[in-house]
C-alpha cells in the first residue's frame, strides 16, 4: 500500500501544513504538498489517497486511486461520469466545515438589505445625512430555507435564536428539527414560500436542483420578500429573478453564486435593482475556522480509513452530493 498522500489545497500556509503533516505522520503516512495551480500527473499517479482539489483530466489517469477527500463541500464537478479512472473510488466532501462561515455571510447580507445599508452607503457617498425610511427585522419574520443540510441548518439555528419563524424545505418531509417550525417536501415549495419574508437557497448543483427558484415559485411568494442564494447559481432562474426585482415584486436579493462564474461584463444581473452580488466568497477559506474544520475532517477520515471503518461525508455521485 502506498503511504504517500498528495495534498493540494487553496489555503496553504505553514500553520496548516504543520497540522496536516503532524496528523498524517501520526497515522503512518507521508504528505506530499503540491503548491501552485498546476498539478502534474507524476505527483499523483502512484497515490491511493488524495486530499484537496485536483483537475479531472489528471484524475482520469489515476488508476491506483481508492479515496479522494475534497477540501470543499460542492463536488458536482467530480460527480460526472468518467471523472475517475475507477468507478469504485470513494469520494468524500467537506460538508460540515462551511456552515459557520456561510450562515454568517447570509445573516450579514440579509441584515444589510433589511436595514437598507446599500441605500445608506449611497447616501453617505453623496455626503448626505438623514433617515431614509422604515427598516425591517429578522425578529418576527418568516424565513423559508430550501436545502436543510449543514449550511441551511446553521442558518436556521441562527434565525431561530433571533426570533424568526423558520420553515425548511427538503427532498422529502422527514422529522422537524428543533430549529424549524415546519418542514415541506420540495414538491410543495410553492406552499412553503407563500408566507415567507425571506427565501434562502442552500442547494447543491445537480440536475434536480436546477431552477428550483423559478417564475412559478417567485409568483407564489408575497410582495416585498427577499431572496438569498449561497449554493449554486444554477438553482435560480436568474432572468425570472431579475424580472421580479425590476418589477418591485421582491424587496431585494443577495446572490453569492451565479451562472456562469464569473459573470460576463454584459450580463443583465449587473443592472438588477436592489441586488447584493458577491463573487462566491461566502464559503471560501478566508475564515481560519473553516480551514481547521476541513483538516480535522480529513484526519478523522484518514483514521477511519486506517482502521477499515466507514468514512464520514461520503458522496453519492449519482445524486451529486
Amino acid at each position: 500500500m502506498n503511504r504517500i498522500i498528495p495534498v493540494h489545497i487553496s489555503f496553504y500556509n505553514d500553520r496548516w501544513e504543520k497540522m496536516i503533516s503532524d496528523g498524517v505522520k501520526a497515522l503512518g503516512y507521508t504528505p506530499r504538498f503540491l503548491q501552485g495551480d498546476e498539478v502534474r500527473l507524476e505527483d499523483v499517479a502512484d497515490a491511493e489517497i488524495l486530499f484537496g482539489m485536483f483537475p479531472a483530466d489528471i484524475l482520469r489517469q489515476c488508476d491506483k486511486l481508492r479515496w479522494m477527500q475534497c477540501s470543499f463541500a460542492g463536488v458536482d464537478r467530480y460527480c460526472r461520469p468518467g471523472v475517475f479512472a475507477r468507478e469504485d473510488v470513494i469520494l468524500t466532501n467537506a460538508s460540515g466545515a462551511y456552515g459557520i462561515t456561510i450562515s454568517e455571510h447570509m445573516l450579514c447580507v440579509l441584515l444589510m438589505m433589511m436595514r437598507r445599508m446599500p441605500e445608506y452607503q449611497e447616501l453617505i457617498a453623496r455626503r448626505g445625512w438623514g433617515i431614509i425610511g422604515d427598516i425591517r427585522s429578522i425578529y418576527g419574520s418568516t424565513v423559508t430555507i430550501v436545502g436543510m443540510g449543514d449550511i441551511g441548518s446553521n442558518f436556521g439555528r441562527r434565525l431561530k435564536a433571533m426570533g424568526a419563524k423558520v420553515i425548511g424545505v427538503r427532498r422529502t418531509a422527514h422529522e422537524v428539527p428543533d430549529w424549524a417550525d415546519a418542514v415541506y417536501p420540495i414538491d410543495a415549495i410553492c406552499e412553503a414560500v407563500k408566507d415567507a419574508d425571506v427565501v434562502a437557497l442552500c442547494l447543491p448543483g445537480t440536475d434536480k436542483t436546477r431552477a428550483t427558484l423559478n417564475e412559478t415559485v417567485l409568483a407564489a411568494m408575497k410582495p416585498g420578500s427577499y431572496v438569498l442564494n449561497v449554493g449554486r447559481g444554477s438553482a435560480v432562474d436568474q432572468k425570472a429573478l431579475y424580472d421580479a426585482l425590476c418589477s418591485g415584486k421582491l424587496a431585494g436579493a443577495a446572490l453569492d453564486v451565479a451562472e456562469p462564474e464569473p459573470l460576463p461584463p454584459d450580463h443583465f444581473l449587473w443592472d438588477a435593482p436592489n441586488l447584493l452580488l458577491t463573487p462566491h466568497v461566502s464559503g471560501n477559506m478566508s475564515l481560519s475556522k473553516t480551514c481547521e474544520l476541513v483538516i480535522q475532517l480529513f484526519l478523522r477520515n484518514l483514521a477511519h480509513w486506517e482502521k477499515g471503518e466507514p468514512l464520514e461525508k461520503v458522496v453519492d455521485r449519482s445524486q451529486g452530493y
